[in-house]
């Protein structure tokens, strides 16, 4: 992975609210580098997915910054870059699962898988394999139950070699082992991984650091 031996994720000062919602992050702050587990927990409701979507670039925070440190290459701030920066650092940098994939509804969920990880299609089927869904390899993307749907975008983000890993909640969509076995070989392999989960999440075991996220506030739990 290049310059994963450097990767950072730094956020700083990131809030979000909705009308419906006044607070859902409030000056959030954390640093997740490469080979390791930075783990975000929380309740139904606390603010996880929102958390994930602005890593990611999906959404834009009202304040704060999310940095990703590139090594040799800069950094990117993605919520001050331009949409084609943050679309070329999706694409190449970040293999990220915070929701369905954008594919034509009549291609196969290996085809998709292959393409989102740029793989080949024989290493897409065998990463559905680990889920025990390699059956729904040739079935059109479209056809899937929208779970299934979520299980193969999880297994095309953990197959994509890429510096930085953002997960919402993927021991909710596939085997908590076979996600925490696939979790743990990207941190040895020098990712710097950022995943959500529920309070009793199977990742606690290998994360690096774990935090509460409540009232829109990070509460760090001690190792």
């Amino acid at each position: 992975m290049t310059g994963s031996a450097v990767a950072e994720i730094a956020v700083a000062g990131l809030s979000k609210r909705f009308d419906a919602h006044p607070v859902v992050l409030d000056d959030v702050a954390l640093s997740a580098r490469g080979g390791g587990l930075t783990l975000i927990v929380g309740a139904p409701g606390s603010g996880k997915s929102t958390f994930v979507r602005c890593l990611t670039g999906v959404y834009r925070p009202d304040a704060g910054g999310v940095t990703y440190r590139l090594g040799g290459r800069g950094a990117v701030d993605v919520t001050t870059a331009d949409a084609r920066t943050v679309a070329w650092l999706r694409a190449h940098h970040i293999a990220s699962f915070d929701g369905l994939l954008a594919a034509a509804p009549r291609l196969p969920a290996a085809v998709v898988a292959a393409r989102v990880a740029r793989c080949s299609r024989p290493s897409a089927v065998a990463a559905l394999g680990r889920f025990h869904i390699s059956s729904l390899a040739p079935v059109p993307i479209g056809r899937l139950r929208g779970t299934d749907r979520l299980t193969v975008a999880l297994a095309a983000a953990l197959l994509a070699e890429r510096p930085f890993v953002v997960l919402d909640e993927p021991d909710r969509y596939a085997d908590p082992d076979s996600v925490t076995r696939w979790v743990r070989r990207l941190t040895d392999d020098g990712a710097a991984v950022v995943a959500t989960g529920s309070l009793d999440s199977a990742l606690e075991s290998i994360a690096t650091a774990t935090g509460e996220l409540r009232r829109g506030k990070i509460e760090w739990r001690r190792p």
